[in-house]
């Protein structure tokens, strides 16, 4: 009864069409929406789902918006109880859905009313040259319907078959909307058997017309070509799709090709029909028994276009023209770089690709690049050394020099990426136009570049892993004479600023990636080259990461180990993949032999000394006194420790064992300190024992029971005492 009341109640009815009048059927239908969403009534409420989706469509139609606001809250919560919650991001997943014979079996009582509303809705339609009217409720019937799919049951005898609406569908691809021509091509594919999709593009093909005219309807056109792309696209992920498709469709594209050409005004049905040929040339296994002759008509379209010919393609202004312009560019993709010898133009290829990476316009470029890049990681999967066509040195030289002068910060990441890709491989050189470029001279550029994209990840990361390459190369060729090493240095405080615990998982990852790539030739050279100081900052920051709170981040720095010469390895983890702990255990073992190697042994006790004392520890007298003073609530939304996987405890332990085995080595075969080492050492028992009065002071300070009353405060006092005491004991074996 309470049900049939509320139902009742919001319904619209002709005499609520104010603002008062319709604040019971408001209050009704925020009612129906909680019920329907109570899960406590189960399935006690699907009964009543008929009449609130009623309820819910024809609320769009009030003139009040509180009417057509709460309506759509109810219809989206009709949606989740029909179809489920949805499960992923994509908004036309096909996760929730069911077969029409299925939703009208459970609702019945909305098979007629979906069909007559449908019907209302596309009879509103109105062709380019009328005014433009769109049915309240059309987005809605739409909706639903693209949530269904036909069953193998349904036929002529069927009572609930989805036949009837298709007719209204493709009536409303005629509708001066945009959006609605395309909601219109993705609810008509769910009404097509796939065995009916090609004998229904091709009557969907037929009513475009062969050739220009007057008073054309672009809308139609449009529509039709929405509603034939977006069926052969599911067509074509259709496991069990009849194959091939007939030849009528390609007979009929090739009599309308002057769509996708200049006589076609319509830069948005250009774009389009484009769409189209892409979808049915463009994969390597098509559609059609034989597409040779439709690609050709295709390639000559594209060679006649704005993209390739000496006319400017900025000058293509207007609403399309960026669709446009990607439909050329897919087209070339696929002949240039994709399945460039099935187009038959392999003298086109270098062409082709020259004219899309300087397309005045970023999103052409960006997806040129996107192309390139996917190309040349499937060569990669499949071991192919051969270089490809169309990757000549003019495509080279254009991607070198948009490395330089992109600005776009997408395109100029994707750029990035692809020059890393082909740097993997083989050296590149480096052009500007018609300089060539030195590799100290790209290194400065790169590391500006490096420097001013923290602000995108994508580029940081593409920016940072170019710029270790081109670090490498330039150690390997030139180990200690290059010019460039005054720049490695600024290289290294930029990957050791990547290791931090603010940054992203991604440009952590990055630098985990970057620092195992560079163990051979940069952390354990016995030449030093890039110095003492930042080689061992870098060894830091590779220690960091082993340590850091993600399990990723932590597994893919312990890949170092397979990149260090078997000879400064123990017999147990040379040539094996060892878990972070061990391979932060090996790394500060491998760390002091490195240290011997380099004779710099004090040099290295020290370093490692300042590490077991902690980097932070400096101020943290003034930061104890000053948090003593203000009050615990003071601190209760302040930001803790965000590593909560290291153990600072075992790592300060593990630095102290290894730099004992290390100063007892040095015993073994005594040498001098210089003066300035002398004078470190003094600095660091005098930091050291202050640290250890001050510590035990403040832990003496505290009440009783500290590690239940104050437990974060007492185990941050103990780590600073047991640092200084490990170090005073470090430094008196070292003295």
């Amino acid at each position: 009864m309470t049900m049939r009341e509320l139902i009742a109640l919001a319904m619209p009815s002709s005499n609520r069409n104010t603002d008062s009048s319709t604040v019971p059927q408001v209050h009704a239908l925020n009612i129906l929406r909680a019920l329907y969403r109570d899960t406590r009534l189960g399935e006690n409420i699907i009964p009543f789902v008929s009449d609130g989706m009623q309820a819910a469509v024809l609320g769009f139609t009030s003139p009040v918006w509180a009417v057509r606001n709460s309506s759509t809250l109810l219809f989206s919560t009709l949606i989740t109880r029909i179809f489920g919650v949805k499960k992923g991001k994509d908004e036309h997943s096909k996760k929730n859905r069911m077969t029409g014979r299925e939703f009208f079996t459970r609702f019945p009582a909305l098979y007629p009313f979906l069909l007559n509303q449908l019907e209302e809705a596309a009879a509103t339609v109105e062709s380019d040259s009328g005014q433009v009217k769109l049915h309240p409720s059309l987005f809605l019937l739409l909706l639903v319907l693209s949530r269904l799919y036909p069953s193998p049951m349904d036929g002529s005898s069927s009572p609930l078959g989805l036949a009837p609406f298709m007719p209204f569908i493709i009536r409303c691809g005629r509708s001066a909307v945009y959006r609605t021509r395309e909601m219109a091509a993705r609810a008509l594919v769910p009404f097509v058997l796939v065995t009916q999709v090609p004998s229904t593009v091709h009557t969907l093909l037929q009513e475009l017309p062969p050739e220009p005219r007057p008073n054309i309807q672009h809308n139609h056109i449009h529509g039709t070509l929405l509603q034939v792309l977006f069926l052969l696209r599911s067509y074509q992920t259709d496991s069990h799709r009849p194959f091939p498709a007939g030849n009528g469709i390609c007979e009929a594209l090739r009599q309308r090709m002057w769509l996708a050409s200049r006589q076609n005004s319509c830069v948005v049905t250009r774009g389009a029909f484009l769409d189209v040929l892409v979808c049915l040339c463009g994969p390597k296994i098509s559609l059609l028994d034989e597409v040779t002759d439709l690609r050709q008509e295709a390639l000559s379209v594209l060679m006649a276009s704005d993209l390739v010919t000496s006319d400017s393609s900025s000058t293509i202004l207007g609403p399309g023209s960026t669709q446009y312009l990607l439909g050329l560019a897919r087209v070339a993709l696929s002949a240039s770089v994709e399945i460039p010898e099935l187009w038959g133009g392999p003298q086109l290829t270098s062409r082709l690709v020259q004219c899309l990476l300087q397309c005045p316009h970023y999103e052409v470029r960006e997806l040129a690049l996107e192309g390139v890049l996917r190309r040349l990681q499937e060569k990669e999967e499949e071991e192919q050394k051969r270089r490809p066509q169309w990757l000549d040195e003019t495509t080279l030289s254009n991607l070198t020099s948009l490395a330089l002068h992109e600005t776009h910060p997408q395109c100029l990441a994707k750029v990035l990426t692809v020059l890393c890709v082909l740097s993997s491989s083989n050296e590149l050189q480096w052009r500007d136009g018609v300089e060539i470029l030195s590799q100290e001279e790209v290194l400065l550029h790169l590391l500006a570049r490096a420097q001013n994209s923290a602000q995108s990840v994508e580029l940081h990361c593409a920016a940072m892993t170019l710029v270790s390459q081109l670090v490498v190369q330039l150690v390997n060729t030139k180990p200690q004479g290059s010019s460039a090493v005054p720049y490695f240095a600024q290289w290294g405080a930029l990957v050791c600023s990547c290791c931090s615990e603010e940054q992203p998982e991604e440009v952590k990852l990055m630098a985990a990636k970057v620092l195992v790539n560079c163990t051979a030739t940069v952390l354990t050279s016995a030449h030093l080259p890039l110095g003492l100081p930042t080689t061992v900052s870098l060894w830091r920051s590779l220690f960091t990461l082993l340590q850091d709170e993600d399990q990723e981040i932590r597994d893919s720095a312990s890949d170092f180990i397979s990149n260090v010469p078997a000879p400064l390895l123990r017999a147990d983890v040379a040539g094996v993949s060892v878990c972070p702990p061990v391979a932060l255990d090996s790394g500060v073992g491998l760390l002091c032999r490195l240290f011997e190697l380099w004779q710099q042994v004090p040099a290295g006790v020290l370093a490692l000394t300042e590490w077991l004392l902690g980097e932070e520890e400096g101020n943290n007298e003034a930061v104890a006194d000053e948090a003593s003073s203000l009050d615990e609530e003071d601190f209760l939304f302040e930001k803790g420790d965000l590593n909560l996987w290291a153990e600072p405890v075992q790592w300060v332990q593990l630095l102290h064992r290894h730099l004992c085995f290390l100063i007892f080595k040095q015993t073994q075969a005594p040498g001098t300190a210089g003066p300035d080492q002398v004078h470190e050492i003094h600095t660091l028992s005098t930091h050291a024992h202050a640290q250890a009065i001050s510590s035990q002071q403040a832990l003496d300070s505290l009440p009783a029971l500290p590690q239940f009353s104050c437990t974060v405060e007492h185990a941050r006092l103990v780590l600073r005492h047991q640092r200084a005491t490990l170090a005073l004991d470090v430094l008196e074996r070292l003295r």
